[in-house]
Parts: structure tokens; C-alpha cells; sequence
């Protein structure tokens, strides 16, 4: 069996440019010392974009396996526990380089703090 059956679909992560600038420049962001969450509500922009979620690991952190490696513990975490089914809001969450030393359950509550910052009655 492989594992494509509980990853993240590919329809859900943002692919086009012009969702991902606006989401990064007209959106609003919140942060903390280990990633940074930008967010734009979906109305705010007429694209047609299917996708809601993106993950940014800058080439600052290191090298290619090491940013891969933090990129696919945030989707997973994402899936897993902060994903919501009809999700109203473009998310694109964008690694710092000491989100790297942390453990997969202390990166858990790293995104789950900014998804509650961002949406107070969010439930987790």
C-alpha cells in the first residue's frame, strides 16, 4: 500500500503565482519565532484557484533534503490536524530557521498556535 492515499491532495496546496503574491502582500500575517502564517480570505481574490495551503522552507535554512524534510513534517501536520474540509481562507506558511531543531509534536503546537491566532474560534 502506498501512502498517496492519506497525503495531502495536490488540489489543496496553492499553484498559482498571483494567489500566493496576494496572499503574501495584501494578506495578513502572524508570527512567532519558529514560522510566520500569511492568510487572505478566498472572496478577496476571483482566481479560480482550487488550492488553499502553502509551504514555504527559504533556501536560508540549508540544503535541498533539509527544507524538503521540514516542507513534508508541515504538510503532514497540516493534513492531520489543521486542515479544515472547506477551508474560506488562502493559508501559506513560511518556515525560520530555528523551526528546524524542533520536534514534530513541538512543530504541531507551533502551527496550531498561529492558525488560533488567526482565527480565535478555531478549534484544535
Amino acid at each position: 500500500m502506498t501512502g498517496h492515499a492519506e497525503s495531502l491532495p495536490r488540489a489543496r496546496i496553492i499553484r498559482r503565482r498571483s494567489v500566493f503574491d496576494a496572499t503574501r502582500n495584501k494578506g495578513r500575517r502572524v508570527s512567532n519565532r519558529y514560522m510566520a502564517l500569511n492568510f487572505l480570505p478566498r472572496e478577496a481574490l476571483k482566481s479560480g484557484e482550487t488550492g488553499t495551503v502553502a509551504f514555504l522552507t527559504p533556501k536560508r535554512l540549508g540544503a535541498a533534503t533539509i527544507r524538503n524534510r521540514l516542507r513534508r513534517r508541515m504538510r503532514e501536520i497540516y493534513r492531520r490536524t489543521l486542515a479544515q474540509p472547506s477551508e474560506t481562507t488562502y493559508l501559506v506558511w513560511i518556515a525560520r530557521p530555528p523551526a528546524l531543531e524542533l520536534p514534530f509534536e513541538e512543530l504541531k503546537k507551533c502551527m496550531a498556535a498561529l492558525l488560533k491566532r488567526r482565527d480565535p474560534t478555531t478549534k484544535i
